[in-house]
């Protein structure tokens, strides 16, 4: 795979992030900006590129002249939850071969006796392809009994043979001494070059045994799977024209190069939603503004994510995708079945549910009149008057407001006799009281449960459902600030704009604090920073845009889970300031520390970040607090709670005509192409410099 030197700061950059129902660029040049939205399609390199040459066509450039795309891809989440990707097979030490079944005593569900375990019902690795090796490795590093090098080659003939397309290499307490699996990928390699070989070392290289083989085995089986969607992306994209860079966001808020997401495909599992996470910084620190809760709400779900003044890395014990562990460096982010395609329905019990079921994006809400007869939140919406028929994504899909009143009609209203569906605009406050509390509960278990206050926090509401709901979501929290960027609908594909080669490199130690040797410290995070740079020379980044930040898991001896705190280098008591670093740490995530506890080292780790050209968004024209110039028409709106209603005129305003400065009270309506401000009565609008919304709540 080929990769284009980011010395060069291109003058046009595109921003594309494949979701279920659409693919949402946004390009920037010195001339503007411009965003687009086109229907994803099951190749997702089809509908990028096909929106990439429509989005040039809009802001009257060549695709040629397009120096970077940065890309928020869905393609490894999608087979690993689909449970698709390569024959795969697993090399492992003798006696290790049910690792990846048998997992940990810990399962989904504690107290289920009829529990689905995903690694068991759907194994990323058949057991058939699971094989054992004789070798031994015992900590600190210590080779007890050699590779055997002739099973090697034994044992992935048998593979071969097998239709196994893909190796995992995990052998125990490789990431102490990785000569084992480095011998045995060449040994691969030789015998059999067309095999991919995927190394724990390489992949993880830290402890805990089950994660470790089951982030390994995933990042095998979605290998071939990247590498093929990403060389047909970059074909497509030299078909239309464009030769440019190509980076892609990972889980952990970094870009990486085409050629090493090919490699390590597992860092991409939650690529659009960490996206969406420095989207939302952004906007806020646009607003000096640093305590923030993203809600992202879309079609089919809503992505949550707090941000305590600095993005979350989510934490080991309950970092899963699609229910398999997996301890790559991903972005906090709690993902709720909330969307605009959510179905109201109730179940055997008569008891009232919004989602997780979905519509999709087709058939989609009753409202589309694709065939689907189930209310959604979406439905909800229009029943309401809040979504304007006429100017939903501008016009270009008809909505029928009546398919809208007759799901709800029949499915709730004909359904049920109790008070809160006597009407349909009732059981339309319904769905949305239900679906609202869903989500606030979600936030409420990222902020109150975790220690964080949400009345000291700002939400930033984006996806094209996200402003429609978030006004309610925080007068439930007592949340009175709420900021909708410019064109929320495609705020992931901004946020890819705003981000930065990034590589994480670990290592793990696992010695007490208080003894362990500074010098062998410095040595360790000298040779993971030496991967770090050879990662991002590979990338051809510019040398002074490099940047590393070093840190440490620790623990106290005993304990199952560590935390992980900055490292300021071995001058000085470093052992003692760690010590206190952690402490302060345990405290605020326990509420207590233990002064005489010895502490564990458990994790040494570096970030290495090559820096790329910043995003910085247009100004839109300066006005004053009159916003009438913006006014449209007038419609009737119902807010209220479902007994009771209230319904009322409001005037409507065109978001594109907003300028800086303008005042809009509500209650009101503000439409714009892909998504629809809902300002409810007691709050106000304000428009910020960059075009966004500072909603404000003032009863």
């Amino acid at each position: 795979m080929g990769s284009h030197s980011t010395r060069r700061q291109p003058r046009i950059r595109v921003g594309v992030d494949v979701g279920g129902t659409n693919t949402d660029l946004i390009l920037v040049s010195d001339e503007g900006e411009y965003s687009h939205k086109t229907p994803s399609t099951a190749d997702p390199s089809e509908s990028t590129v096909t929106g990439i040459v429509e989005l040039c066509a809009l802001a009257g450039v060549d695709p040629s002249e397009v120096g970077q795309v940065l890309h928020g891809t869905t393609v490894a989440t999608n087979a690993l939850i689909e449970h698709e990707g390569a024959e795969t097979g697993l090399l492992t030490t003798k006696g290790f071969r049910d690792v990846l079944h048998i997992g940990r005593h810990r399962k989904p569900h504690s107290f289920s006796l009829q529990q689905t375990i995903p690694w068991q019902e759907n194994p990323v690795v058949k057991r058939r392809h699971r094989k054992e090796v004789t070798e031994r490795i015992y900590p600190p590093g210590d080779v007890v009994t050699p590779l055997d090098e002739d099973e090697v080659l034994d044992r992935t003939a048998e593979l071969v043979d097998a239709g196994v397309e893909s190796i995992a290499v995990c052998y125990l307490h490789s990431y102490l001494d990785p000569t084992h699996e480095a011998r045995t990928r060449e040994l691969i390699a030789t015998a059999y070059p067309d095999v991919r070989v995927s190394t724990s070392h390489e992949v993880v290289s830290q402890f805990r045994e089950f994660e470790r083989f089951t982030t390994t085995a995933i990042n095998a089986r979605l290998e071939p799977v990247m590498a093929t969607y990403l060389t047909r992306l970059q074909e497509r994209l030299a078909e239309a024209g464009c030769d440019a860079e190509v980076l892609i966001m990972q889980s952990n808020g970094g870009m990486a190069s085409v050629r090493n997401v090919a490699r390590r495909p597992v860092t991409t599992l939650v690529s659009g939603p960490a996206a969406g996470v420095l989207s939302a910084q952004f906007e806020g620190n646009a607003l000096d503004r640093s305590n923030l809760i993203a809600l992202d709400m879309g079609g089919t779900s809503a992505d949550i994510s707090v941000l305590p003044g600095r993005v979350l890395e989510r934490d080991p014990r309950d970092s899963t995708v699609g229910g398999y562990p997996t301890i790559v460096p991903m972005l906090d982010i709690e993902t709720i079945g909330a969307g605009g395609g959510s179905i109201a329905w109730f179940d055997g019990a008569m008891g009232f549910n919004v989602g997780p079921k979905s519509a999709g994006a087709d058939p989609g809400p009753a409202c589309y009149g694709r065939g689907n007869d189930q209310p959604t939140t979406t439905d909800a919406q229009v029943v309401l008057g809040r979504i304007d028929p006429d100017s939903f994504l501008g016009g270009d899909l008809d909505l029928d407001p009546e398919r809208s009143h007759q799901a709800i009609q029949s499915k709730l209203v004909d359904a049920t006799d109790q008070e809160r569906f006597e009407a349909v605009e009732r059981a339309a406050l319904a769905t949305l009281e239900v679906a609202n509390t869903n989500m606030y509960r979600a936030i409420r278990e990222q902020t109150v449960q975790r220690g964080y206050d949400p009345r000291e926090y700002t939400i930033v509401a984006f996806g094209g459902a996200g402003p429609m709901h978030a006004a309610s979501i925080a007068e439930e929290l007592e949340v009175d600030t709420v900021i909708v960027p410019p064109a929320p609908g495609i705020a992931s594909a901004r946020g890819l704009l705003t981000g930065n080669v990034k590589y994480d490199v670990q290592q793990t130690v696992s010695q007490r604090l208080e003894t362990v040797d500074g010098g062998y410290i410095d040595e360790t995070f000298d040779r993971l920073e030496a991967r770090g740079r050879e990662q991002l020379t590979r990338d051809e980044v510019d040398e002074s845009r490099w940047r590393f930040e070093r840190t440490v898991d620790c623990l106290y001896e005993g304990q199952g889970y560590e935390l992980n705190v900055p490292f300021e280098g071995t001058d000085g008591d470093w052992h003692q300031r760690v010590r206190q670093q952690f402490e302060r740490k345990h405290e605020a995530e326990y509420g207590h520390y233990f002064e005489a506890d010895p502490v564990e080292l458990l994790n040494l780790r570096v970030t290495a970040v090559g820096e790329i050209e910043s995003y910085t968004p247009r100004e839109v024209a300066a006005g004053d607090e009159d916003a009438s110039d913006a006014a449209t028409t007038e419609s009737r709106v119902v807010f209220g709670t479902s007994l009771a209603p209230e319904s009322v005129m409001v005037t409507r305003y065109d978001r594109d005509l907003l300028k800086r400065g303008n005042v809009v009270t509500g209650p009101a309506v503000i439409d714009e192409f892909d998504s629809t401000v809902v300002v409810h009565p007691g709050w106000t609008a304000t428009v910020v410099d960059n075009g966004g919304i500072e909603l404000r709540f003032e009863p």
